[in-house]
C-alpha cells in the first residue's frame, strides 16, 4: 500500500498547472488530486534576479488559490523559466512564435 495515501487521507489536493509533464509526475505518486489552472498576472520586478524569478511566480500562484484551500488543503504550484546569460526568454505565445525563436 501506498503510504502516501495514508499520509494525506482526506486531504484536498491541488496541482495548480495544466502542465502534462507535471501531471503526469503527480500520476505516478498515486495519490487523489484536483487539477486547476488560475490565470495569474506573470510580472515579475525588472530587478529580480533569474535565479529569484520561477520562485516569486510559483508563489503568487499559489496564492491564487488561497480561499480554495482554507480548510486545510494543500495546493502545488510551479514554474519554469528559460535565461540565456542575462536574457530571460519568455513563454512564446503561439508555436509560430516559438519556431522563430
Amino acid at each position: 500500500m501506498n503510504p502516501l495515501l495514508n499520509k494525506f487521507e482526506g486531504t484536498r489536493i491541488i496541482l495548480g498547472t495544466n502542465s502534462p509533464r507535471r501531471i503526469e509526475l503527480f500520476k505516478q505518486l498515486g495519490l487523489p488530486y484536483e487539477v486547476i489552472k488560475k490565470e495569474i498576472d506573470e510580472s515579475y520586478p525588472e530587478q529580480f534576479r533569474r535565479e529569484d524569478i520561477a520562485m516569486f511566480l510559483a508563489r503568487k500562484k499559489s496564492l491564487a488559490f488561497k480561499s480554495d484551500v482554507a480548510d486545510g488543503g494543500i495546493v502545488i504550484t510551479a514554474d519554469t523559466i528559460v535565461a540565456l546569460d542575462e536574457l530571460i526568454i519568455g513563454k512564446p505565445k503561439t508555436l509560430l512564435r516559438l519556431n522563430k525563436r
